[in-house]
């Protein structure tokens, strides 16, 4: 489900978030985002992943 989520919010918000796997181990269950950016950018990240989350659970 990691991986249909990550293409829904990219292609509904552009918000581009990595599958936990991508660091191994037992990441397959989570989602990777990048918060070392400015504050502005994590906000506007953090609107992004929660609009995308939304429209997500209610599609």
């Amino acid at each position: 489900m990691a991986l249909k989520i990550l293409k829904f919010i990219k292609n509904t918000t552009g918000l581009i978030i990595s599958a936990g796997t991508v660091y191994r181990g037992n990441g397959h269950d989570f989602l990777r985002i990048n918060l070392a950016c400015p504050e502005e950018m994590v906000k506007d990240g953090m609107q992004r992943l929660a609009t995308g989350i939304s429209k997500f659970l209610n599609k």
